[in-house]
């Protein structure tokens, strides 16, 4: 009874200060609302900090491509310094082949302001004429400078450009590490490492690209996986924004986290922007969810005190009855008290007992086992069972070697029984009635007790890891596109073939003809279908016993050995051929394209020559067979190697062209319709090599056009042209220059031109430009405006060897031309009645209705000269007349033939 008392003391004195309990509970409620609020505001931000971690990551794997790729390419450019522009152009596209983002290889020089002049006369004596250096307005000790760059046309960046280089940028170049360049006005960026010093200059390697692209291909898809916005800034200049439509105004709104990240010398920072910023929503607002806890916490701790100070009142005659009860209830407590601790503390033991077995061994998800020291299994949790047994079956003895599939793993595991071995992770494939392939992760250890050893361990299923880990594999070693092998792993396989012990290979090179205008005109998505379509048929007629390969773009290569096929080479050929011509299926249409093979022969062991060399001689076959008509197969032979060494040879010698010591001009005179006065020159183009002898312009100017080193030569031979020209006695004697279409074409050729003879004060009506009838017509589009511009400038315009082309007579009245020639080809045999002088008749009538003069060049016999006087021909040359003739002797016979004329007039 006077426990009750107490109680009811300590009851009515609550009651009296239940205002102080509701403020202790008030504050209680308020300070745990104050834990919440910072707990889940503190694991947002640790969730922004990891998803901005992995983007890190992404971004920083992405760069270190970069550097592992410009370290590679500088470690090779070291060893080999006097490298070609034509080297770096190749050794840029095989390096840069197949990437994702555009790359582009750069070479640089680092100058200062007073070495401009220097690397301008450097670049321009090694063939870029117009190389020009352009310093940016902000002055700075140290400059930039790019010399080279491969592929041009990716970024349109002109050589010369320069940026300024800070102290900073300067001495991480110096000490070799990579430096992030930004190119003023520009979203370019280059990644640059210094090389080496030569002549005065510091050499710098780097490869540029779109930094705006890296980062929309690492966060385009941002907003769609987890609903954040994400912004890169370096210092003020916005680099990225997943935003590119500006729906939310991020500049305007304070971002959830900013990280910044070491973008090789320049701080970058990435600005994240939560969902719940962007759309605030009631459900997402913890604050507000917490504060109406708070509320509803308070309203109910009232209640209770009203409720509370309700039961008060009902206790006084609830009490007497408990009184009356509670000491009959007192004695029965007592003894059912005593009874109670034995059973609880009994029942506490054993639920301990349980729990840890349920917890630990058969609710884990993990196989947990258990075997004696012979290896035998004693016990398995049910996932064990499930996964290698099978559910509700007995362990029958059965030991865990008898569950390995490899017989070599399996004997090393009765190896380590036999010792009682402690181990790593071991990894194995398992393999039993229940299952059949599963790969385990097995880790567990011996343990000694006093009277018996046993080993307790835990197996983990990893197939999808594995299986996982072979499509990485796969996927690094195939193409995308066709799931035919990629260039580097076909390399690798001529590689392996090349150096084997014995056997002979074939090497097939295969390009499709006319696939840039399935891509021009129908789009990227058939060129597609059609490369897909052409790997089926590959592997259809050759894919049992060869291994095909995409090089990239429509270009394909095969590898077998020769005594697997079962007929002859030449049929194979015929039957890829014929493959590739088949017509493939587009939206309805058919369309068909036809391929080149080149073939490599080669046997093994092949130490002369690496796999990089074999497959090029294949491709040099191919543009063989393409030279020859296309759809059609060549094999490659000496011969072929040595033109193609030759047009190298020719190459590298017009890069160290001496012009002024090797180029000469012939001036071959043109005569009036009769063949007796000059009325012009043909300006001749002779090259003297001291390594190559005499070469043929018609062997040479082919290769100049292609190695950019016409636009110099024709600079020369206009020059040299103009200086003859000024020695004329009349202006009514004309000059004939042959001007290549890449010269035209050229952006400062016009303004050079205009100065040149302005300088020279020439007329421009003394000069005749001639283009062949093929090189206009095929470019006819892109030189009506730089033609049309000199023939307003008085400038005569004239097509060689007219009816050699392709062109149609509906050109003649787009093109500003003056005048025709006609090749020496139809000249031979036009004495004779026949088709010759039919052909002649027709070209000289074609001529006459369109009002155009016409010169016969290639006249040797008096016979030619009196059937093409009574033609349409107001001009003729030939060796009949006079043949090509040095400067000075030209001006003789001029000067001669004049005279003969004045004297002829005065008698």
């Amino acid at each position: 009874m006077s426990r009750v008392k107490k109680w009811e003391k300590f009851f009515q004195s609550s009651i009296k200060f239940g205002g102080w309990i509701y403020s202790a509970y008030l504050c209680a409620i308020c300070y745990m609302a104050v834990v919440f609020h910072e707990h889940y505001t503190q694991r947002s931000h640790h969730q922004l900090e990891q998803q901005v971690a992995q983007y890190q990551s992404r971004m920083s794997e992405q760069l270190q491509r970069f550097a592992h790729l410009l370290y590679s390419i500088e470690a090779y450019l070291r060893a080999t310094p006097e490298i070609t522009p034509e080297q770096f152009y190749h050794l840029a596209q095989s390096q840069l082949a197949g990437l994702e983002l555009e790359l582009s290889l750069e070479s640089y020089a680092i100058i200062e302001g007073s070495q401009v002049e220097a690397l301008e006369r450097q670049y321009r004596d090694l063939g870029f004429f117009d190389f020009t250096v352009h310093l940016p307005e902000t002055e700075s000790k140290r400059y930039l400078t790019t010399v080279k760059a491969a592929p041009v046309s990716e970024f349109g960046h002109l050589l010369g450009s320069s940026v300024v280089i800070s102290e900073a940028s300067s001495g991480r170049l110096q000490k070799s590490e990579l430096q992030a360049i930004n190119w003023p006005d520009s979203h370019r960026w280059s990644v640059v490492i210094e090389q080496f010093q030569r002549d005065g200059l510091a050499k710098a390697l780097g490869i540029g690209f779109q930094l705006q692209h890296l980062l929309e291909g690492l966060f385009s898809q941002f907003y769609q996986d987890n609903g954040h916005q994400v912004r890169v800034l370096s210092e003020r200049q916005l680099l990225f924004t997943s935003d590119w439509q500006s729906s939310y105004g991020l500049a305007e709104i304070q971002p959830g986290i900013v990280e910044t990240m070491d973008f090789f010398g320049q701080p970058i920072a990435i600005h994240l922007y939560t969902q719940e910023q962007l759309t605030p929503s009631l459900l997402n607002n913890y604050t507000l969810i917490i504060v109406m806890v708070v509320v509803i916490a308070a309203a109910l701790g009232l209640m209770v005190l009203f409720q509370v100070r309700y039961l008060s009142r009902q206790h006084q005659t609830i009490n007497t009855i408990v009184e009356e009860r509670t000491a009959s209830l007192a004695q029965a407590n007592q003894q059912l008290q005593h009874a109670s601790n034995k059973r609880l503390s009994s029942l506490q033991q054993q639920i301990v007992a349980e729990r840890k077995y349920k917890s630990l061994f058969v609710n884990s998800s993990e196989g947990l086992f258990v075997l004696d020291k012979q290896g035998v299994l004693v016990d398995a949790n049910p996932a064990f069972k499930t996964l290698l047994i099978g559910e509700g079956q007995r362990l029958n003895s059965l030991k865990l070697s008898d569950l390995m599939l490899e017989g070599e793993f399996a004997a090393k595991w009765r190896k380590m029984v036999t010792t009682f071995e402690q181990h790593e992770e071991l990894e194995w494939l398992a393999g039993s009635e229940q299952c059949n392939g599963v790969w385990l992760r097995q880790t567990g250890s011996w343990i000694c007790h006093s009277h018996d050893t046993i080993y307790e361990g835990r197996v983990t299923d990893i197939t999808q890891i594995k299986l996982f880990n072979e499509q990485l594999k796969y996927k690094a070693q195939h193409d995308s596109l066709t799931d035919l092998l990629n260039r580097q792993t076909f390399l690798q396989l001529v590689e392996k073939s090349r150096q084997g012990d014995s056997g002979h290979f074939i090497l097939l090179y295969i390009d499709l003809d006319r696939f840039k205008l399935i891509n021009d005109t129908l789009g990227h998505l058939a060129g597609d279908t059609l490369l897909v379509e052409f790997a089926m048929r590959m592997r259809e007629l050759v894919g049992s016993f060869a291994d095909i390969a995409r090089l990239g773009g429509d270009e394909f290569a095969i590898l077998f050995e020769q005594t697997s096929l079962g007929e002859p080479l030449e049929l194979l050929l015929e039957d890829i051929l014929v493959a590739i011509r088949e017509p493939f299926n587009y939206q309805g249409a058919k369309h068909s394209v036809s391929g080149s093979v080149g073939v490599r022969r080669f046997t093994a062991p092949c130490h002369n020559y690496e796999a990089e060399k074999l497959l090029h001689d294949a491709d040099v076959a191919m543009y063989e067979a393409k030279k020859r008509g296309k759809n059609d197969y060549h094999i490659f032979t000496s011969a072929i190697a040595s033109e193609a060494s030759r047009r190298l040879l020719i190459e590298r010698e017009l890069q160290t062209l001496d012009m002024d010591k090797e180029l000469s001009l012939r001036f071959q005179p043109i005569y009036c319709q009769l063949g007796e006065t000059i009325i012009g020159f043909e300006a001749l183009l002779r090259w003297h090599s001291p390594k190559l002898g005499i070469v043929s312009p018609a062997e040479f100017i082919p290769i100049a056009e292609e190695c950019a080193q016409i636009v110099k030569l024709g600079h020369w031979v206009f020059q040299h042209a103009m200086q003859c020209a000024q020695r004329f006695p009349h202006r009514h004697i004309f000059m004939s220059v042959n001007v290549s279409p890449l010269q035209l074409q050229h952006k400062g050729f016009m303004h050079w031109l205009v100065e040149q003879f302005e300088v020279k004060g020439l007329n421009a009506s003394q000069f005749k430009i001639e283009l062949t009838e093929s090189a206009m017509m095929t470019q006819e589009n892109s030189l009506i405006a730089p033609l049309q511009k000199l023939y307003s400038m008085g400038f005569g315009i004239y097509i060689d060897d007219f009816g050699t082309g392709y062109s149609s007579l509906s050109r003649l009245n787009i093109l500003p031309v003056d005048g025709l020639k006609i090749d020496r080809a139809f000249i031979d045999g036009i004495e004779k009645a026949g088709n010759p002088r039919q052909l002649i008749e027709a070209i000289c009538a074609i001529a006459k209705s369109f009002n155009l003069t016409v010169t016969a060049e290639g006249i040797e016999q008096p016979a030619q000269l009196a059937v093409l006087s009574a033609l349409y021909c107001q001009q003729t040359q030939g060796y009949l007349m006079s043949k090509p003739l040095l400067e000075e002797d030209a001006l003789y016979l001029l000067q001669q033939n004049l005279q003969k004329h004045i004297t002829e007039h005065a008698s």
